[in-house]
This record gives structure tokens, C-alpha cells and sequence, in this order.
């Protein structure tokens, strides 16, 4: 084994997805939310299951006072043009196109019918945090492991129905998922805000199908785990059920979950549901604290976590 396929994944302090190379796996996806000039919320996500063969492209547009507008493309890898890692690829080769590299990612693609008809887009990032996660380390124990950046900013543009806008250093954040497969999960963030000390929190969700050693042990509970700011402890992990409008923290915290306006869709034949709300951080026995940490995005993917974004 050469010392590069020795080394740990370094995907810390630079935006990078496990794509090429002696660390490639078979599932990555990247997801990434940010704010344009115009207020607009964009939800981005990339992804590569060379273990289905397939690759999917999600967007999300949301502004403020309208209805969340999508595109959902999913498909053969081989209707796609070739995956691209070394440098942005062409976007008009007449098929969809994704790429993603070391602090920038790329895309093109059509779906007439949807709300949104047409997307193009290349944006790159700085990373302001350095990434938190278990990295490859993570994968003696899952079959799928993350790197989430709190915060990112991100430049270059994006042109969604045929209108192009410009982004220059907005900030927004990013969670890379890689490792055998997509396994049942869940997601929740809030877009980080121009305030740097702002509340803020980052939560991820898996379940049994995701533990390679010990599922037993976790048995019908989740295991729920993330990273908070401001007022909401730093690191959090626990084993639990979610409900609606529901996840718990651990050591009786837990974050309510308000106001949800999402969409249902299917991602790599799982029912997934992704959505906007209103989030509180609660915790002390009588709920005496009470921390608004204002909209988050969701997305959650699997027969028992869509169906709790639902009205």
C-alpha cells in the first residue's frame, strides 16, 4: 500500500468529496445551502452512487414570501456526461453534467414540467470552519461517514429558469456524506447567518441500516448526533426516537420544529422529503431555556423520517 492509500482522507480544511483517487468510494453525495444577493435560499445537492449506477441532482430555490420552487433529476450514470474532478467541467454538452472538486462544484441540467425547468451553475468555496466529522475513520464503524462545514463562503453563479445571479463571498455551509451506500437519514442545519456568534446547530440522524458493528444495540432508536454554536453546546449525541416537530439532543435537550413547508420526492428509491421551518433549541427539565435559532433546512430520506416532515 503506497503512503497515499495509507493516509487518512485531509478533507478537513478544504472542501473535497471522496471522488477520484485512492480515497474515491462508491457513494458520495454533497449537499449546500446558501443565500444570493436577492435573499434567496438555494439548496444544492450532488450525487454519485456508483454503487446503483445512478447519478441525481437536487435544487432548491425558496424566496422570501413564495412557495419553495425544485428540480429532482435522477438517473443512469451512463445518460450523464462523465463525472468530472480535476478541473469545472463544460456545462452545454447536451446532457447533464456533474463535477465536484477540491472547494468548488459544478452542474447543468433540464427537467421540463418541473418548477424549476433548467439549472446551471459553478460555485466555489472558502472554508471558514475547518470541517467536523469522523472522516474516514468513520467508516470502520458505518457504512457511511460525513464531513460537515459550518460555515463556507461561497462565490461564482448560478442560473436557475434562465436568470443568472452572482454570488460573491455569501456565506453558507456544506455536509459531504461518503461511504458504501445512502443509507435511511436525516438532516437538519441552520444557513449560517452574516453574525458569527449567532445560535446556530447541525444535526445528523442515522439509524441501524447504517451500523456495520452493534446495530442490535441501537435496536428502533436513531442515533442522533451534530454541532451547535452560540447557545447550543458544541457537540451533541444521543440514541432516540424522532417525532414530529420533535428531535432530541440528549441530557434533556431537544429541538422543536415549526412552521414546515416542504416537498415529497424519491432519491435513489427512497420517499425523501425536503423542507424549511422554524427551529427552537429547549432544554432544562421545565424547558426554561428556549433559544430561537430561526429558519433551517431539512431533508430527510427513508419510510420512517419522510413521512415527519408531512402536514
Amino acid at each position: 500500500m503506497s503512503q497515499a492509500e495509507s493516509a487518512p482522507f485531509e478533507n478537513r480544511f478544504n472542501f473535497m468529496a471522496a471522488d477520484s483517487g485512492p480515497h474515491k468510494h462508491p457513494y458520495t453525495c454533497s449537499f449546500h445551502w446558501f443565500r444570493t444577493p436577492d435573499g434567496r435560499l438555494i439548496g444544492l445537492d450532488l450525487v454519485r452512487s456508483d454503487d446503483m449506477e445512478r447519478r441525481a441532482l437536487r435544487v432548491c430555490a425558496l424566496s422570501p414570501g413564495s412557495d419553495m420552487i425544485t428540480l429532482v433529476l435522477e438517473g443512469r450514470s451512463a445518460e450523464w456526461a462523465p463525472f468530472t474532478t480535476d478541473a469545472p467541467p463544460r456545462l452545454d454538452l447536451g446532457k447533464p453534467v456533474l463535477g465536484r472538486g477540491e472547494n468548488w462544484i459544478a452542474a447543468a441540467a433540464s427537467a421540463p414540467g418541473q418548477s424549476i425547468g433548467s439549472v446551471s451553475f459553478e460555485l466555489h468555496f472558502n472554508v471558514q470552519i475547518p470541517g467536523k466529522g469522523t472522516g474516514e475513520c468513520g467508516l470502520l464503524l458505518g457504512h457511511m461517514t460525513a464531513m460537515d462545514y459550518l460555515r463556507m463562503e461561497v462565490s461564482g453563479w448560478i442560473e436557475i429558469n434562465g436568470v443568472r445571479t452572482d454570488v460573491s463571498r455569501a456565506p453558507g455551509y456544506a455536509s459531504i456524506h461518503f461511504g458504501d451506500f445512502l443509507p435511511d437519514y436525516a438532516g437538519i442545519a441552520t444557513v449560517p447567518p452574516h453574525n458569527d456568534r449567532s445560535s446556530g446547530i447541525l444535526v445528523n440522524v442515522t439509524d441501524a441500516d447504517d451500523v456495520k458493528h452493534g446495530a442490535a444495540l441501537l435496536g428502533d432508536k436513531s442515533l442522533v448526533y451534530g454541532y451547535g454554536s452560540g447557545q447550543v453546546p458544541a457537540f451533541f449525541m444521543t440514541a432516540g426516537n424522532l417525532e414530529k416537530g420533535r428531535v432530541p439532543l440528549g441530557q434533556g435537550r431537544q429541538l422543536e420544529i415549526s412552521n414546515i413547508r416542504g416537498f415529497d420526492h424519491f432519491l435513489l428509491d427512497r420517499p425523501t422529503n425536503t423542507a424549511t421551518a422554524d427551529a427552537t433549541f429547549v432544554a432544562g427539565a421545565s424547558a426554561e431555556t428556549r433559544v430561537p435559532l430561526g429558519q433551517v433546512i431539512l431533508d430527510f430520506g427513508g419510510k420512517d423520517y419522510a413521512p415527519l416532515l408531512r402536514a
